[in-house]
Parts: C-alpha cells; sequence; structure tokens
C-alpha cells in the first residue's frame, strides 16, 4: 500500500493551495529596534559632533594666532633679537606685555627657533627651559614648520578659563624663521558658539536622515501589514480548499459505493434476462436488454474508476505485485478488446516479444492499464484503422507500447493528458465521451509500480502511448522453454 501524498488535492485534479509560513511581526520588536537604531544614530551623532566642535576650535586658534604673529612682527620687531637671545632694554617690555591684549590672546612665551624659552608674559625673567621639555608633541614645530595647536581643560588650574587653547607656531620676518610662539587664548565662549553651530547642523543631518528613513520605514510597514493580510487569506483559502477536497473525495467515495450496489443487481438482472433463462425474449426486447447490459457495463466501468481515482488520490491504491508474464497479460487484453463490437472496426497487431517476460508487477492493475490504453487508441482511431502493441524486455524494465493511427494530439494537450479529468476535446459537443480518468488511473498504477508512462503524438499521424515497469526479480524462462 502506498504511503499517502501530504499534499492536499482537490475532486478535480488540482492540486490544493499551499498556504506559505506567515509572516509573523511582532510590534514590540520593530518598535525596540526602531528606538535602538535612532539612539545609536543620536549617540554617533553626538560623538561626532564633540569631534567637529574639538577640531573646529582648533581651526580657530591656529588662525587666529597666526594673525596675532604676525602683528607681533610688525608691531614689536623687538621678538626676534629676543627669540636670537640678545638683551632687550627695559623700556620695551611693555611693548611686549601689550601683545597680551591682542586678538584674544591672555598669554604667550617666546622661544629661539631652535626652541629654547626667551620670554614668557606672565614672568619675563623665566628663561632657558627648553620646547621640548615644555612640551614634546610641540617640539615638531622646529622640525616642520608647522602650527600645532590643542584645547584644554583649565576647570582645575589657576588663573585658566574653563577652556583655553595652546597654539605653538613658527613666526616669520620677511620670509625668515625668526621665533616660535606659544599663545594661549580663552575658548570657552568660542566652544560653546561653535557647538550651537554644529548642534544646529547635526539636528538638521538628524531630521534629514530621519525623513530619509521613514519614507522607506512607512512602506516597508505597510508592505509587511499587506503580507500578513494576504498571507491570512492564503490561510483561510488553504483551509477552505482542504476542506472541499475531502468533502469532493467523501462524496465520490460515498456515491461509488451506493451505486456499486445497485448496479450489480441491475447488471445480474439484466444478464438473467439476456440468457433467455427466465423468459423468451422477442427479437425487439433482446435488443432493448442487450443495449441496457452494454450501458450497465459501461456505467459499472465509471464506477470502478470513480473508487480507482478515489483511492489513488488519497494513497489507498492497493498494488499485490507477484511474478507475471508481461506479454501473457497484454495479449488476453488484446483478445478481450477483439471480442467487443466497435463501430470503428479497428484492427489490432501485436509487433513485440513472443516472451515469457516476467515481472514483479499485480497482472490485474497492469491488465487495467493495458485495457486503458487499448480502450483509448480504439476510441480515437478511424474506421478500419489499426492499432499496434509491443512488448520488449529493456535493462532491468519492461516497455509497452500502443500505437494508434488516429488523429494525433497537440504538444500541449500531450503534457496534460494525464491529468484529472482531461480529455483532448472536453467541450460538451465532443465527439469521443468518457470522464477522462482511464489515463491519470493508468499514471497512478504505473507510478505505483516505481514506474513512468508517457505518450509521443504527431498530429494528423497518431499517437504511440507507452509504460515503462521496473522487473524486479530476474528474468527466467520458464522450465520447459529452458528444456527445449
Amino acid at each position: 500500500m502506498r504511503k499517502s501524498n501530504s499534499t492536499p488535492h482537490s475532486a478535480n485534479g488540482l492540486t490544493a493551495p499551499t498556504a506559505p509560513v506567515p509572516a509573523r511581526i511582532d510590534p514590540k520588536a520593530i518598535i525596540a529596534v526602531t528606538l535602538g537604531f535612532f539612539i545609536l544614530l543620536a549617540f554617533m551623532t553626538y560623538q561626532i559632533a564633540i569631534v567637529m566642535v574639538h577640531h573646529g576650535v582648533e581651526r580657530d586658534a591656529s588662525r587666529r594666532s597666526l594673525e596675532w604673529a604676525e602683528f607681533a612682527v610688525k608691531q614689536v620687531p623687538e621678538i626676534a633679537a629676543l627669540a636670537d637671545g640678545q638683551r632687550i632694554e627695559p623700556e620695551h617690555w611693555d611693548a611686549f606685555r601689550d601683545l597680551a591684549s591682542f586678538g584674544g590672546v591672555f598669554r604667550f612665551k617666546i622661544f629661539s627657533p631652535d626652541g629654547v624659552l626667551r620670554f614668557e608674559s606672565d614672568d619675563p625673567a623665566a628663561t632657558g627651559e627648553s620646547l621640548g621639555k615644555h612640551n614634546a608633541i610641540a617640539a615638531s614645530v622646529v622640525k616642520t614648520g608647522e602650527a600645532y595647536t590643542t584645547v584644554e581643560n583649565g576647570r582645575s588650574k589657576p588663573n585658566r578659563p574653563d577652556l583655553y587653547s595652546e597654539t605653538y607656531l613658527p613666526v616669520y620676518d620677511s620670509g625668515r624663521l625668526v621665533a616660535i610662539a606659544e599663545t594661549y587664548m580663552d575658548q570657552t565662549s568660542k566652544t560653546a558658539a561653535v557647538r550651537v553651530e554644529y548642534a544646529f547642523v547635526a539636528v538638521l543631518m538628524a531630521g534629514m536622515i530621519l525623513l530619509a528613513l521613514s519614507i522607506p520605514s512607512a512602506g516597508l510597514w505597510l508592505m509587511f501589514r499587506r503580507l500578513k493580510y494576504n498571507n491570512e487569506r492564503l490561510r483561510l483559502a488553504q483551509i477552505r480548499a482542504m476542506a472541499s477536497d475531502k468533502s469532493k473525495s467523501e462524496f465520490i467515495s460515498t456515491v461509488s459505493h451506493e451505486l456499486r450496489t445497485p448496479l450489480t443487481s441491475i447488471k445480474g438482472s439484466l444478464e438473467m434476462l439476456k440468457s433467455g433463462k427466465i423468459i423468451e425474449l422477442s427479437a425487439p426486447a433482446e435488443r432493448l436488454v442487450a443495449m441496457a447490459a452494454k450501458n450497465s457495463n459501461i456505467l459499472n466501468l465509471l464506477v470502478n474508476d470513480l473508487l480507482d481515482f478515489e483511492r489513488i488520490d488519497t494513497g489507498n491504491l492497493e498494488v499485490s505485485k507477484r511474478p507475471s508474464d508481461i506479454v501473457t497479460i497484454v495479449k488476453d487484453e488484446i483478445e478481450t478488446m477483439m471480442s467487443y463490437d466497435t463501430e470503428q472496426e479497428v484492427e489490432y497487431f501485436y509487433t513485440g516479444d513472443d516472451g515469457p517476460i516476467i515481472g514483479n508487477v499485480d497482472p490485474d492493475r497492469i491488465a487495467q492499464v493495458v485495457r486503458n490504453l487499448l480502450s483509448n487508441a480504439v476510441k480515437f482511431s478511424p474506421r478500419n484503422g489499426g492499432v499496434f502493441v509491443s512488448v520488449r524486455a529493456e535493462t532491468g524494465a519492461v516497455r509497452v507500447v500502443v500505437a494508434d493511427s488516429g488523429c494525433g494530439i497537440s504538444p500541449d494537450d500531450c503534457a496534460r493528458i494525464f491529468d484529472k479529468f482531461t480529455q483532448v476535446d472536453s467541450s460538451d459537443t465532443r465527439k469521443h465521451r468518457g470522464t477522462g480518468l482511464g489515463l491519470a488511473i493508468s499514471k497512478g498504477i504505473i507510478v505505483a509500480h516505481g514506474g513512468d508512462i508517457g505518450v509521443t503524438s504527431v498530429e494528423g499521424v497518431g499517437s504511440e502511448f507507452y509504460f515503462v515497469v521496473p522487473i524486479g526479480i530476474e528474468d527466467k524462462r520458464l522450465p520447459l522453454q529452458d528444456a527445449a
């Protein structure tokens, strides 16, 4: 017995829709992630603002110190002599002290070009200290000739503003390096002003980023809402489809079983009447009884097809395999078909191996497949046409072919002809009647044997149906044939 396929099928052969896994969206998680993102954004913006403020103040201090140096060289030319180590007359000290009130500089020092302290505005007598000892980083100004500025915290130092800058810069006179100056500037108010400016810029940037992110975020939120809604609809549709599929399967099973009992009784009664054992029938009555018996046989085949379809659809098709001669099965079905009266008057031709070809199959089910293929070939063959049947052994398998000289099948129809309830001509006025279950049942039987079934066709020339089943056991000749 085959295991039932977990994919639900509807009674009309269509696969019931399988709903995708619903997108589970947790609003709290979204809010937490969003808040975390904006907190991180705010922190990064704050850190960037601090760095930008620091660099802004340093650039301003360096610029103003250069202006101070240019002014100092012009107003106090004795700076070059002082830096060179020459003695300065006392009357010139006032000019040096006045430099401490220009450009925001509240304190300054003068070093020689090679970095020896020559003058300090707070203590003119302090001399001789090396610039490298005074500030190791500032000593690079002597080598590079480039200004260096740093911003310091003066809250814990006496006579210092809250924030002040120290700038070490070379002093040039007519393109000649004459001194190294160290200037001190109060940067408390400047830092506050720059901080306000950059805070405004930071807020503006954060607003622009927020606006840029809010639009796609809103779009994503709406998309998730729509996805969740669609998934819910798909889930409900799947439930309805599965319920409908179950109802159709139960209906087909119930109707088929309920029809089978009275149909068997009707068939038996008609066969008894047809035999003449009960009553002698007149010629017209005998024709009516024969017609009724024929139609009851057709109805019986239809009920059997519905039952087989229901078994295949639910995965309950029973296949009892045993060693069987497939050539004999095929030839027996050909003889049975030849005994039927058909309007087409089709002729049968067996062109395969004489056999026996032994396969581990269910002979009744394989006979059913052959019967369906032969019936289909006869149905679509022209009057006085031919049906060609062959059975041939392949490596580990048996191939059975049923070919006709009918109208042929288009490539599109070949792809769907083995679907349930499918006929090439499905219109209400189609020439050939039937349920469209024969080929679908045949496919289910062959698949249950682990084989393959298919068709090749040329429109206007004919069709060739085939199925291949694995042998499943060793090919063995019958003992009499081996003895011969």
